[in-house]
């Protein structure tokens, strides 16, 4: 599955190039805290994290009236800190879009492609190191509402099913645990158009849940819930090719 993922996000990347009648480039970010929970009867516990910046590029490229694709690449320079009791890790998060866009009308879009998410951490207890990772499809749907002159609502919710591995530092070598991951998406941004020097402001709010199912050795690595909520803001300018 992992395989057939990475081969659809290249192949709609290079078909995007290949067509590209219009580009748009700019900065994405994202200001969330994070809340993790141990879903164990033994081990069970919630951390929650203060917020960290989220930050990377955007890319989009319009090569039809009703198709596009899009890649949103996100990362946090500032680690996430995580303790419980005596335990003390710090890890930094990617999040990672890349979509094949269809416009059925001016106000609604649908939109499906590849999602990767994933943290490494350092346990600062131990000094093992490790990362948490999974790629897979997600999908879903945008709305736009335009409000006044060059000013719009933006929403967007979306899903996703995707397949990984959390790989660790052990003194009898690396450990790797199997694992999947179900969860939702969802954003609001006002957003203004500067036609002048097309250019794209936004800022808004999202909200990310996700579920990590680890397929073996369950009772020593209870499933996880992972909650993200915070302010975006999007920069874009646009070119015509």
């Amino acid at each position: 599955m992992k395989k057939y993922s990475i081969l659809f996000m290249i192949v709609v990347f290079l078909n995007s190039m290949l067509y590209a009648a219009d580009l748009g480039v700019g900065i994405s970010a994202w200001y969330a805290d994070w809340k993790m929970e141990r879903k164990s009867s033994t081990e069970g516990g919630t951390v929650n994290m203060d917020e960290v910046l989220y930050i990377g590029p955007s890319i989009a490229y319009q090569f039809s009236d009703n198709w596009s694709t899009t890649l949103v690449a996100l990362a946090t320079p500032q680690k996430y800190t995580w303790e419980m009791g005596t335990e003390r890790m710090e890890l930094r998060r990617y999040d990672v879009d890349l979509a094949l866009n269809y416009q059925i009308n001016r106000y609604i879009k649908v939109f499906g492609g590849g999602k990767y998410l994933a943290f490494a951490y350092h346990n600062k207890t131990n000094g093992k190191d490790g990362i948490h990772h999974a790629l897979g499809p997600g999908g879903g749907i945008s709305f736009t509402m335009p409000l006044i002159t060059n000013v719009y609502l933006l929403a967007n919710l979306s899903g996703l099913y995707i397949y990984g591995k959390q790989q660790e530092e052990q003194t009898t070598g690396d450990q790797s645990i199997n694992f999947y991951e179900i969860g939702a998406n969802g954003s609001m941004q006002l957003a203004y158009y500067i036609p002048s020097v097309a250019v794209t402001l936004a800022a808004g709010y999202r909200y990310q849940y996700v579920e990590s199912h680890y397929t073996e050795n369950s009772s020593a690595n209870p499933d996880l819930e992972h909650t993200f909520k915070g302010f975006t803001v999007l920069l874009v300018k646009s070119f015509d090719l």
